[in-house]
């Protein structure tokens, strides 16, 4: 049986394509550029030219110039894209640019927790934005959550605002700039910007995300040192996902580790008389007592370590006549151990 389409609702008010009146969507604090929302032909573009005190500036004209080439340049799914840059005759001087129906990074996280999934994709599209504009010899220099728009549809990565970026092709306005809370110590000093410089701003950014498996990899990221840093988005993106497989490793042997130790708990609570504490409180003390994991980790590398038990001697009946442990109890241990790496 054939079934159609249809709307559900009435398209005609939306038949016609919206109206071509500029909205004005931001004015920077303290800088010099405005961003304006218009709809061309059905489809939202931006208009972002300089404000009205700095229009016909040569300093300023030349930064929004220099901006429009730089991101022109570009060509990712994780960057704003660029149109065009031309005259208006009421806001001067514009780049034509993507609109992005999304909010700032900082507003992201601001409205609360979120699943850890999210968070490595934001990071991981962030990492796939920065290293593209590193091979394309660009560098952001002025990286912070208000310049990283995180899509309502998806939560999808869009970097924004090239006014301070820099690039090999570019002869003009070289001097060290950016946001003095991201910007790396040997900006701040006048340095010369590199693509570690953009990853100093990178740590500072991941840094405010709720994710504790972050915390050594940014601890990395924000050495004062450029040569401590790593020297790539690559290896970030290869350290974050060794990171996660470590954390994997490192649950999945405890886990072992606690369904070896299972049948031994399992013992002593039958065995406590009525004024123990109770079940759960024996299983916590249990966990918090366990042997520490790195000790675990170097047994499973290094499997030629010596067994406490002396060769020939067969281990005693009550290890390995030990009933299977209580289904209830291994889901506890269970929990208590991953609980750990939250």
């Amino acid at each position: 049986m054939l079934i159609s389409s249809e709307f559900f609702g009435d398209p005609s008010a939306q038949a016609q394509a919206g109206s071509s009146a500029r909205e004005l969507v931001s004015s920077s604090e303290g800088g010099y550029s405005q961003i304006w929302r218009f709809d061309r032909g059905g489809r939202f573009r931006v208009l972002k030219c300089l404000k009205e005190g700095f229009r016909g500036n040569p300093l300023y004209e030349r930064l929004l110039q220099k901006e429009f080439e730089i991101g022109y340049s570009l060509d990712h799914e994780g960057i704003c894209e660029y149109y065009s840059f031309k005259k208006d005759t009421e806001l001067g001087n514009c780049i034509e640019m993507e609109w992005v129906d999304g909010r700032t990074l900082e507003q992201f996280l601001s409205e609360g927790k979120h699943e850890r999934s999210v968070y490595d994709k934001i990071v991981g599209e962030i990492c796939s934005a920065l290293s593209y504009m590193h091979a394309k010899q660009v560098l952001h220099r002025d990286l912070k959550p208000s310049n990283i728009l995180v899509t309502y549809n998806g939560n999808n990565v869009k970097l924004i605002d090239f006014g301070l970026s820099d690039a090999d092709f570019s002869s003009v306005l070289k001097t060290p700039a950016g946001t003095a809370v991201f910007a790396a110590p040997e900006v701040r000093s006048g340095g010369k910007a590199s693509v570690r410089s953009d990853l100093y701003s990178l740590g500072m950014v991941m840094s405010l995300f709720p994710v504790r498996k972050y915390t050594p990899i940014v601890r990395r990221l924000c050495a004062q040192k450029p040569e401590a840093r790593y020297p790539s988005v690559a290896e970030v993106q290869k350290a974050l996902k060794s990171n996660m497989s470590a954390i994997a490793g490192i649950v999945f042997i405890l886990f072992i580790a606690l369904m070896a130790l299972a049948p031994v708990l399992e013992k002593r609570l039958n065995k406590l008389p009525a004024s123990e504490p109770a079940q759960n409180d024996v299983i916590l003390n249990e966990v918090k007592n366990l042997p520490d994991t790195t000790v675990i980790l170097n047994e499973v590398k290094n499997p030629a370590v010596k067994n406490s038990t002396p060769a020939g001697k067969k281990q005693s009946k009550d290890s390995s006549s030990a009933k299977t442990p209580d289904a209830h109890l291994i889901d506890e241990l269970f929990r208590q151990a991953t609980e750990l790496f939250e």
